[in-house]
């Protein structure tokens, strides 16, 4: 029997309310963009904050919608994906795509159960010209992440404008490098190095310098500026 699919937006708000859980971790993460983010597990959050350091990603909000739909037995059953993020491609044009985020455990184990939910919101997204997708730890839990972790908490850290720029004109002139280098290139003294250390964790954590962020961030991680 065809599934009948019925779906409840959230155009301004998420359709659930997240509460708080003694069994998991909930809490909401800081955007960029302003306002924040819901999360109910510890893994929901680590992906959000993977979303929100991604410069293509123009927008993330979390229970974008629920999908009510009828199992292979008839039962009335509801899922609401986590989150739905606006993505920019090469070509400037933007992808809407639907996260779930599972642990590997919770899908093995509940697989009978959560394939009928994951397959209605395939055929919803498919339906609206839009990409689904499910994401675990194996996505998530990676060296990348902790560096963007570390990285937001310079974020919005306000800097020295003069060390900040002398940092861009240096890396400009030196093309690719690496934080050791850029910094000795910029500043003669000891002292101002050791100052400039946050100001380009900042501008590194604001897409204003690049960084290979696959493999444990320090000083000798290759560094350069866009179109380098």
């Amino acid at each position: 029997m065809k599934n009948s699919v019925t779906v409840r937006l959230g155009l301004n708000s998420p359709v659930r309310t997240i509460g708080t859980s003694r069994r998991a971790l909930t809490g909401r993460v800081a955007l960029a963009s302003g306002g924040a983010a819901t999360f109910e597990s510890a893994l929901e959050r680590d992906w959000l904050i993977f979303l929100d350091f991604n410069p293509l990603v123009t927008s993330i909000r979390e229970q974008p919608f629920t999908v009510s739909f009828r199992d292979e037995e008839g039962d009335a059953r509801r899922y609401t994906p986590d989150c739905m993020a606006e993505v920019l491609d090469a070509d400037g044009v933007v992808t809407t795509v639907v996260y779930e985020v599972k642990y590997r455990e919770d899908l093995l184990t509940n697989w009978k159960s959560i394939k009928p939910k994951l397959n209605a919101a395939r055929v919803y997204c498919r339906e609206q010209g839009w990409k689904f997708r499910v994401v675990t730890e194996r996505n998530i839990r990676t060296e990348y992440l902790e560096n963007i972790k570390f990285l937001r908490a310079y974020r919005a850290r306000e800097a020295d404008p003069v060390r900040a720029q002398e940092l861009l004109r240096t890396i400009r002139t030196l093309g690719e490098t690496t934080p050791q280098s850029l910094l000795a290139a910029a500043f003669w003294s000891v002292d101002d190095r050791m100052l400039a250390i946050p100001i380009l964790w900042g501008q590194i954590a604001r897409g204003e310098i690049f960084a290979a962020l696959d493999a444990p961030l320090t000083m000798s991680t290759p560094i350069w500026i866009e179109g380098d």
